[in-house]
């Protein structure tokens, strides 16, 4: 299977900051700094950001904070670093050559991958081997063929995690985003399903697959808003990618603060007849520090009927909060299936001026799209086995209402 170039594409979310003032060579053997601000209204909690320096300072990182270089969206060198810092308050962050850095060993957070089994050959939609054996790789056509359950793709598609949560998307006609929870800060995803299909549905040193999807989107999936026609009514139901032409993944970066991949499906349409078909392109990044997933959506033509979902079971406590340019719809409740009684806190952010309505469809909580071409949105999941702070709602609303000052107001790098 042949790799393509990797491409890279623009971040959602971030601050794009100006270069730094030039500085001569005379002045490149002495350390500097670099100021870095937390709005008034910002939220609380570590922030991954971008630092733009001249080209003499490639190389040179922060001397007591995570830092690790980039290639942008604009294919320009960035720094990428991590700090907490208090809503109203600044810090000045010393950046030095290599050698000097004291916290050098940046521990890899951020992780993303797709792998595909080897060894075997297809029988009809089912990929037969002796034992389970996985190739890595950073760029896929899906074969027509493949399908749910077609022991193809190690966990069934890809997969992404920074150090509080995992996700996986089934890359097929269900294309619908499942939660790994983990146990620790470590990256785990490499490990998980190389022994097959079942394993990683039971807890384990590492965490589990925590989420029933069922027929839902999971947490964000996209789908297509269709009225389904019976004898003596009408009603909205959700089509997933029952009809998609082609499907394609591909890896864009994958350092230790930051991972981001991409999909692209050709030719989307509701139903067969393919009336309503468009071309998307779907861009996913998580960082380190974080369980959010930044996802950003390209679409050939506005579409009045694209939604994504969050999975609504039955007793869970639904949570709704708006501020500045964000929207939440959450659900909080004994939704893992990993144990009785296991709490998990799932969340959909939107765009205030990107979405028409929210409201309860069949098996989702759905937010409907307004026919645009470029869509933002955001997913999250907490586990409050690994949160200490979160064990009830309440904790839970506080802590999206806090992500989405932090969204509206992200850490900026000043003059």
């Amino acid at each position: 299977m042949e790799s393509i170039k990797v491409k890279k594409f623009s971040k959602i979310g971030l601050i794009l900051v100006p270069f730094l003032a030039s500085c001569s060579q005379g002045d490149i053997s002495s350390a500097f700094s670099v100021k870095v601000k937390n709005s008034a209204d910002g939220g609380t909690g570590e922030q991954v950001f971008e630092i733009s320096l001249p080209p003499q300072y490639t190389g040179w990182k922060l001397k007591k904070y995570p830092s690790e270089w980039i290639e942008n969206g604009e294919g320009q060198a960035v720094l990428l670093g991590a700090a907490s810092i208090a809503p109203g308050e600044s810090m000045s962050l010393e950046l030095v050559p290599p050698e000097q850095v004291i916290n050098s060993n940046v521990k890899d957070r951020a992780h993303a991958e797709l792998s595909v089994r080897t060894g075997g050959e297809w029988q009809d939609a089912a990929y037969h081997a002796e034992g389970f054996s996985f190739e890595e790789i950073t760029s896929f056509t899906s074969p027509p063929q493949l399908t749910d359950h077609s022991y193809f793709l190690r966990y069934e598609g890809p997969g992404w995690e920074s150090d509080q949560i995992g996700y996986r998307l089934y890359l097929d006609w269900r294309n619908a985003i499942d939660v790994f929870v983990k146990a620790n800060d470590s990256v785990v995803l490499p490990e998980v399903g190389q022994d097959g299909y079942e394993s990683y549905h039971n807890l384990s040193s590492w965490g589990g697959d925590a989420l029933k999807v069922g027929k839902s989107l999971g947490v964000g999936a996209l789908g297509r808003l269709i009225e389904k026609e019976t004898q003596d009514s009408s009603t909205q139901t959700v089509m997933h990618f029952q009809h998609v032409e082609n499907t394609q993944y591909q890896l864009v970066s994958n350092s230790q603060l930051r991972a981001e991949f991409e999909v692209d499906y050709e030719g989307w349409s509701s139903s067969d007849v393919k009336a309503d078909s468009i071309d998307v392109t779907t861009h996913y990044r998580i960082d380190a520090f974080d369980p959010t997933t930044h996802i950003s959506v390209s679409v050939s033509e506005p579409s009045d009927n694209i939604v994504a979902g969050l999975v609504a079971h039955d007793g869970m406590q639904v949570i709704k909060a708006e501020r500045g340019e964000w929207g939440v719809i959450a659900t909080w409740g004994a939704q893992s299936i990993l144990a009785d009684n296991d709490n998990l806190g799932l969340a959909l952010v939107y765009r205030l001026d990107q979405v028409e309505k929210i409201f309860e469809g069949e098996h989702d909580h759905l937010a409907l799209f307004k026919p645009l071409t470029a869509l933002d949105y955001k997913i999250l999941a907490v586990w409050p086995k690994r949160s200490s702070d979160i064990q009830t709602t309440k904790q839970f609303e506080d802590y999206l209402v806090n992500k989405l000052k932090a969204y509206n107001q992200p850490l900026t790098v000043v003059d």
